[in-house]
């Protein structure tokens, strides 16, 4: 019975002492060499086909990059300037909602074909107009000294049957058995 504990001191001790040697590798830093690559090639083969490079874009053209912030609420998309032209009149655009809260004033307009749009008082559509004037159930646009004026679409129940209900009478709901 006494040999088995001297047995398990000893392989303790051996553990320890191999626990102790690792340790004294490591902070001796013998497994810190750097495994370097292959130098390579001097010389690299030419290109034969040249790489597709972008547009150079002008310094003006880039202005509202930097006079805009990016997340600003009052940016808005640049207005295609080639064929576009300001609308006669605001014919084609639905006025579906607006929403008047403390500092936020807003129409929701939907064209006849194309994405709704969110303007802000003062704020331009895409044709030109600009928003001048918000109630809860209409919204004014301007374009120059022309005012066009927008209202919700009231959509209304239809009017009441003139024709009576149906009725059943006693002999309907008592049919006699076959």
């Amino acid at each position: 019975m006494t040999r088995f504990p001297l047995t398990l001191e000893r392989v303790l001790m051996a553990v320890a002492l191999v626990l102790l040697a690792l340790i004294a590798l490591v902070l001796t830093g013998t497994w810190q060499s750097a495994d370097w690559l292959p130098a390579e090639p001097s010389h690299r083969p030419a290109v034969a086909a040249k790489a597709p490079t972008l547009p150079r874009e002008e310094l003006p053209s880039l202005a509202n990059s930097w006079q805009t912030p990016l997340f600003s609420v009052d940016r808005r998309p640049d207005l295609q300037q080639s064929g576009t032209q300001a609308a006669a009149s605001l014919a084609g655009l639905t006025l579906t909602g607006v929403l008047l809260d403390g500092t936020v004033q807003l129409a929701f307009i939907k064209p006849a074909n194309g994405p709704a749009l969110k303007v802000r008082l003062n704020g331009p559509l895409p044709t030109g107009w600009t928003l001048r004037a918000i109630s809860p159930t209409s919204a004014t646009f301007g374009l120059g000294e022309r005012n066009e004026t927008l209202t919700v679409r009231r959509l209304r129940l239809p009017a009441p049957s003139t024709s009576p209900p149906l009725s059943l009478s006693r002999e309907d709901l008592h049919e006699p058995a076959p």
